[in-house]
């Protein structure tokens, strides 16, 4: 009699515990559609404190409802996906590659860029003029220098260690050195008639110094090109009709996704609040993000100027 309870009992809490995994994947599910699709929504905000918005409120609780009704009728085929998806995070974990923290923070990237898109400059043109004194300026960079490359590394792991891991780690130290030079760069213009392209070595030894970085928008690009490259980034300059800025190698639109992330909501929060983050997509579909000193964060505006060349390294 006693063994017979126990077996009910356990089956109940049994269903009862599937039920609960199969809501909180309809949440899951549910999630990303809100976010996806309530931009499109009609305004509709009560007066009441900041305004409640009452469309928000109405199609939440729809796609929720939505998404229950939907994995309930499929709940087998949705326990057998689930059931694949565990198992191949767990054979993926104990290998060392994929986690369930990673999965997890893949996941909450993805919430958050759906609520706050970034802004993609039109695909750029396929073919440009040569770029202007490019041989100057791949010389003032300045690859090959000792100095250079220690300074490169030093201010590479000067901020953000806390957020490394072996996925991002060449991101993480350029983000860093984004940092260092934009907040400690002081324009100062060249001499009238001249273009002067100081080397990577000659800023940094200018600023030691005082602590700050002087120079125009050329010693700018040329230290962050040599310092970036350091650290294992790719970058290229950009040349426009009165300006040259670099640009970071982000690659696919997750990996922008999760740089984004990190932008907003780790690394640059009070710099990027409110604002939104540029990139360009070259031919190749590859994802370049702004570098350039007019930002305080990674993926500032771009000036409203024709881009004229671009020298990769």
């Amino acid at each position: 009699m006693i063994n017979k309870i126990y077996k009910r009992i356990t089956a109940k809490d049994f269903t009862f515990l599937i039920n609960i995994l199969l809501y909180l994947v309809a949440v899951i599910i549910a999630l990303p559609l809100f976010f996806l699709l309530s931009p499109h929504l009609p305004n509709i905000a009560l007066p009441l404190g900041q305004g409640i918005h009452l469309e928000h409120l109405l199609f939440s609780v729809l796609v929720v409802g939505l998404s229950i009704y939907v994995v309930i009728r499929l709940k087998h085929l949705v326990l057998i996906i689930l059931g694949i998806g565990l198992i191949s995070i767990i054979v993926s974990s104990s290998r060392g590659n994929y986690s369930f923290q990673d999965a997890f923070q893949d996941y909450v990237v993805s919430l958050y860029n759906l609520q706050n898109n970034p802004v993609a400059v039109p695909l750029m043109a396929d073919d440009y003029e040569p770029f202007q004194d490019a041989y100057k300026v791949a010389e003032a960079v300045n690859l090959q220098g000792v100095e250079v490359r220690n300074y490169a590394v030093k201010i590479g792991t000067k901020y953000f260690s806390d957020f490394i891991d072996k996925h991002n780690r060449s991101l993480i130290q350029s983000f860093s050195i984004f940092k260092e030079i934009n907040n400690n760069w002081v324009y100062v213009s060249d001499p009238v008639g001249e273009e002067y392209f100081a080397a990577a070595s000659e800023t940094i030894s200018q600023q030691q110094i005082d602590g700050k970085f002087n120079g125009d928008c050329d010693d700018h690009a040329i230290l962050m090109a040599a310092c970036l490259k350091f650290v294992g980034a790719e970058v290229r300059l950009v040349r426009t009709t009165h300006h040259i800025y670099p640009e970071l190698r982000v690659g696919t639109k997750d990996e922008l996704d999760k740089a984004i992330f990190l932008i907003r909501h780790k690394l640059f929060i009070s710099e990027s609040k409110g604002k939104s983050v540029y990139y360009h997509v070259d031919q190749d579909g590859i994802i370049w993000l702004n570098f350039d000193y007019t930002g305080r964060a990674p993926g500032g505006k771009f000036l409203q100027e024709d881009i004229v060349g671009i020298l990769e390294f």
